[in-house]
């Protein structure tokens, strides 16, 4: 860890001018967390803005999207809703992985109980900024327009997501309580899809807003890191990562109808006629939540038995969350 960041320091103190960088430019760096995709490191610099430099875990054509589409997202993301991103490099030789170089958010990760209204109705509104620029069509930022769909079909999305999990890990795919769900979730989404019919009018989404990536400051204000899965898509699946009746901490909140509500009036109010219809935005944030949760849970399966789960258990406990809140939550 100690070389690693001696590396980091000697690559930014030797590229200083290509980060806008004062000069002498040593910095200080540490660690400040790690996830599935990049390790993040934070760089202090005196009299310059902190920097975080994310350094890819996994082999670039293993990442869920290309690190230049996760900048092209972060550029068009409004100021103070999360990092500017600032350069990438795609070589490996500096660190020894592709890494990228964003500003730095602060604030910290928020436990569930310390989730209060006045923090969901804050979320709220930061989120409704984020969507404020309206979009006629959906999909991943970097592809062209005419190449995009003015349709969303969460029936759509399930089918090619499952099918996608049948390819990559038919064990998975083939566990008796995800055949067992399966049904129920397919027929659960295809009942919402005159909601997904009636939507004209697309954002761009973080796409990932559980709550590990929702920091929050001292004086209350909710930013988001980690945009990997940013996308122009519908706001209703930004509202609806953070939690509700299907829950699994660290990564989704236990939130009861009625503080869904509380969440769903506070965006509402923020974004007005942007938000479209109340109702219509309500169905399909519960149903992107029964969709993120299941497809979540395929996911924690592959977890399971790994090192971090021998010393935590938190994917077992995860998997088993998750199926029983779905099995509730559709039965």
């Amino acid at each position: 860890m100690t070389d690693t960041a001696d590396r980091i320091a000697d690559w930014v103190s030797t590229n200083r001018y290509r980060l806008g960088l004062p000069a002498p430019a040593y910095p200080r760096v540490s660690l400040i967390g790690t996830g599935e995709s990049y390790a993040a490191w934070l760089v202090r610099v005196p009299d310059a803005d902190p920097l975080v430099v994310r350094i890819a875990r996994r082999p670039v054509d293993q990442l869920p999207r290309p690190m230049a589409a996760e900048l092209a997202g972060m550029a068009l993301v409004p100021p103070g809703l999360g990092p500017r991103p600032v350069l990438l490099e795609e070589s490996p030789v500096p660190l020894g992985a592709p890494f990228m170089v964003t500003g730095y958010v602060p604030g910290r990760e928020v436990e569930p109980a310390g989730w209060t209204d006045e923090l969901l109705v804050a979320h709220a509104r930061q989120v409704a900024m984020l969507h404020a620029e309206p979009h006629r069509v959906h999909g991943d930022i970097t592809t062209p327009v005419e190449q995009r769909s003015p349709v969303l079909s969460l029936t759509a999305k399930v089918a090619d997501s499952i099918a996608w999990w049948r390819e990559a890990n038919p064990d998975v795919a083939g566990d008796p309580e995800v055949t067992a769900l399966l049904p129920s979730v397919e027929a659960y989404v295809a009942a919402t899809e005159p909601a997904f019919a009636r939507l004209h009018r697309f954002a761009l989404i973080h796409g990932d807003l559980v709550v590990p990536n929702v920091l929050v400051d001292d004086a209350g204000t909710p930013r988001y890191v980690d945009w990997e899965w940013a996308e122009v898509g519908d706001p209703a699946q930004d509202l609806a990562y953070l939690g509700g009746a299907v829950a699994a901490p660290p990564w989704y909140l236990p939130l009861p109808s009625e503080r869904v509500d509380l969440l769903l009036r506070a965006y509402v109010e923020a974004a007005g006629d942007a938000a479209g219809p109340l109702d219509d935005l309500r169905v399909r944030r519960d149903a992107f939540e029964v969709y993120e949760r299941f497809f979540s849970s395929l996911h924690f399966r592959t977890r399971r038995g790994g090192p971090e789960d021998l010393r935590s258990g938190r994917y077992t406990d995860a998997v088993r969350l998750l199926t029983d809140g779905l099995t509730a939550r559709l039965s």
